[in-house]
C-alpha cells in the first residue's frame, strides 16, 4: 500500500482531503505520494497526519447546495486527533480541538 492510499484510507471515516492536502501531509513526513507504507516509516506518516487534523477543523461542518447536503462529524474528528496525540506523544492543540482546560491561579488572590 502506498502512503498516499494509506492516509486517504485513514482520513475516509471524516471526509475526503485534498490533493493539497495530502501533499502537506507528505511533505511533513519527508514522503513522496508513491513511497510504500513500511514499519520503518508508519511512524513518520502517524506524526504528520496528526499534527495536520488542527486544519481540518478550519473547514466547515456542513455545506448544502441545490439540496444536496454533506455534513461532517467533528465530534469524532477531535476524538481521533486526542487519541492519535496520546499515541504520537503529541501535545494536543487545545484552542484547535475547542478542548477546555483548566488553571489553578488561587495563588493570585
Amino acid at each position: 500500500m502506498t502512503v498516499s492510499d494509506y492516509i486517504r484510507q485513514k482520513f475516509q471515516p471524516f471526509g475526503t482531503i485534498s490533493e493539497a492536502d495530502l501533499l502537506d501531509i507528505l511533505s511533513d513526513a519527508g514522503m513522496e505520494a508513491n513511497d510504500e507504507l513500511t514499519a520503518e516509516n508508519r511512524n513518520e506518516v502517524s506524526i504528520a497526519m496528526t499534527r495536520f487534523i488542527p486544519s481540518l477543523f478550519l473547514h466547515p461542518q456542513s455545506v448544502s447546495e441545490n439540496g444536496f447536503s454533506v455534513s461532517w462529524d467533528f465530534d469524532a474528528l477531535k476524538d481521533y486527533y486526542l487519541f492519535m496525540c496520546k499515541k504520537n506523544g503529541i501535545e494536543p492543540d487545545a484552542g484547535a480541538a475547542g478542548i477546555s482546560t483548566i488553571t489553578d491561579m488561587s495563588d493570585l488572590w
